[in-house]
C-alpha cells in the first residue's frame, strides 16, 4: 500500500484513507452545489416583479451548477470504483 505524507509533516497517510477523503471533499462540493440549486428556486417563488426574468435567472444558475455537477460525477464514480477494488 503506497502512503503519502500529510504537508510533510506526521505520519503518512495509507491510500484509502487519502481516497475516503477525496470521495468526501467531493460529494460534499456536490451537494453544495445541489443546495445552492435549491436556494435558486427558493429564491425565485418570491419574485414576483418580473416573473419571466427571474425564472431566466434561475435557469441559468442551475444551468451553470449543473454543468459542475456533471463534471463531478466521473471523478466521483471513479473514486467510488477504485475504492471498491481496494476493499476486495
Amino acid at each position: 500500500m503506497r502512503a503519502v505524507r500529510a504537508s510533510g509533516l506526521g505520519e503518512p497517510i495509507p491510500t484509502a484513507d487519502k481516497i475516503n477523503r477525496k470521495l468526501k471533499r467531493l460529494r460534499r462540493i456536490e451537494a453544495g452545489y445541489r443546495a445552492d440549486i435549491r436556494r435558486a428556486h427558493d429564491a425565485l417563488k418570491f419574485q414576483t416583479a418580473n416573473r419571466t426574468k427571474a425564472e431566466q435567472r434561475y435557469e441559468r444558475v442551475r444551468r451553470k451548477l449543473e454543468a459542475r455537477i456533471e463534471k463531478l460525477q466521473p471523478k466521483i464514480r471513479d473514486l467510488t470504483n477504485l475504492r471498491a477494488e481496494m476493499r476486495s
